[in-house]
């Protein structure tokens, strides 16, 4: 059985990001970033106004100045500053020609079109010209995720179709004669389908399209010619049939239809039978059937390799280190690498960590406010109050 670290390495030796393309800012949130973005000016590209006030010459001691005009963001005052000379100005606008300093409208009294000036120490409430970047200077480093407000700096540089990774295209099979749709009532061994729901919405927050869904029942024949109507897609995803029993036919499924397996079963808790393939530059996994294996799974390795086929990472999930919290339920020891459901939170500025209480693998109810996986220890003696490997799992 290969580990999970074995396991994660075959899945970046048969991966490789996707190609890019070029969005528009609206479409891009979310998307990772191909090309470095540089300053296209220097920001702010003129000396600027950072309160309202009166913009200044130079003065030695109080005096009463006259207002000879106004600037404000986007009208800029066209005349020069001389002695005895003031111009009421904005935040934002441009400072005039002879501007030593902006006193604060707060610091002045004024009259009619005079105001009396008592110059003090302190900052001259000028912003220069190139203070925030100079014209070329790097702006969004290649790969990183465009957020809110990436987007708005590629926008202030002028880039309004940045260079990004497409989203990779899933599609998923779900199989078992036993399931019913959501919005049935189960017959005699029948069960609802949970596990649609859980891959589309944990897809829904990497970024991916969910390009086709559809269920399959127990059968090679019947499941080859629904997997045939699938659309084009980067990540077939199999929910079920995994493994080794008379009616598990994911992995003859993947190899009629043409894929490589690259490994079928993993020493790993819970998630052991564990299918991944690939057939040129697409790729598919076979997951255990339980929502809970799925769950786990789906964040050891579908989802890293999601951000892997979007941003080239290679690393897979990052550890933190949390502690357990007092009196926990903790799950039972396993010779196999086990990666529990975990309810994470911060107390008193530190991780504190509580294992889900899940009755089995099939307990979907169960993951409710689960957000981690608690990484157990090979050796067996966990106590509450102790320091634990985690992983986050947004």
């Amino acid at each position: 059985m290969l580990s999970t670290s074995e396991a994660w390495q075959s899945i970046v030796a048969h991966s490789q990001s996707l190609e890019p393309i070029q969005l528009p800012l609206a479409e891009a949130l979310g998307r990772t970033l191909r090309l470095e973005a540089r300053a296209d000016a220097d920001s702010p590209p003129f000396d600027a106004s950072a309160m309202d006030g009166y913009a200044i010459a130079r003065l030695d001691g109080p005096a009463s100045l006259r207002i000879i005009g106004e600037a404000q963001a986007g009208r800029p005052f066209a005349g020069r500053i001389g002695a005895g000379e003031c111009v009421r100005i904005f935040t934002g606008a441009p400072v005039p020609d002879g501007t030593e300093r902006v006193i604060k409208q707060e610091d002045v009294t004024r009259e009619g079109d005079q105001v009396l000036v008592t110059p003090r120490d302190g900052p001259a409430y000028i912003r220069r010209r190139g203070e925030n970047r100079r014209a070329g200077a790097p702006l969004i480093p290649a790969g990183a995720l465009l957020g809110p407000a990436e987007l708005a700096g590629l926008a202030a540089a002028g880039i309004t179709a940045p260079t990004v990774t497409r989203a990779p295209w899933v599609v998923h099979l779900v199989t078992g004669n036993e399931l019913v749709p959501p919005d049935q009532t189960p017959a005699i061994a029948q069960i609802r389908d949970s596990n649609s729901t859980l891959v589309a919405a944990l897809l829904g927050r990497t970024g991916a399209v969910l390009a086709g869904h559809a269920h399959a029942r127990d059968d090679l024949a019947a499941a080859k010619e629904v997997a045939a109507t699938l659309p084009a897609h980067d990540l077939l995803l199999i929910s079920g049939g995994a493994s080794v029993g008379d009616h598990d036919f994911a992995r003859p499924l993947l190899e009629a239809l043409g894929f490589t397996l690259h490994f079928h079963i993993l020493n790993l808790r819970p998630g052991k039978p564990l299918v991944f393939a690939s057939r040129g530059a697409q790729l598919a996994f076979a997951l255990p059937g339980n929502p809970v294996s799925h769950w786990v799974v789906y964040h050891l390795f579908v989802g890293p390799l999601l951000q892997r086929l979007q941003s080239g990472a290679t690393a897979g999930p990052t550890r933190l280190v949390g502690r357990l919290a007092r009196q926990s339920w903790l799950p039972s020891a396993d010779a196999r690498q086990t990666f529990w459901p975990s309810r994470v939170s911060v107390v008193n500025g530190a991780y504190e960590i509580a294992p889900m209480p899940l009755a089995s693998s099939g307990d979907s109810a169960g993951l409710v406010g689960a957000n981690a996986l608690l990484v157990m220890p090979s050796t067996p003696g966990l106590d509450t109050e102790k320091n634990v490997e985690f992983i986050l799992c947004p």
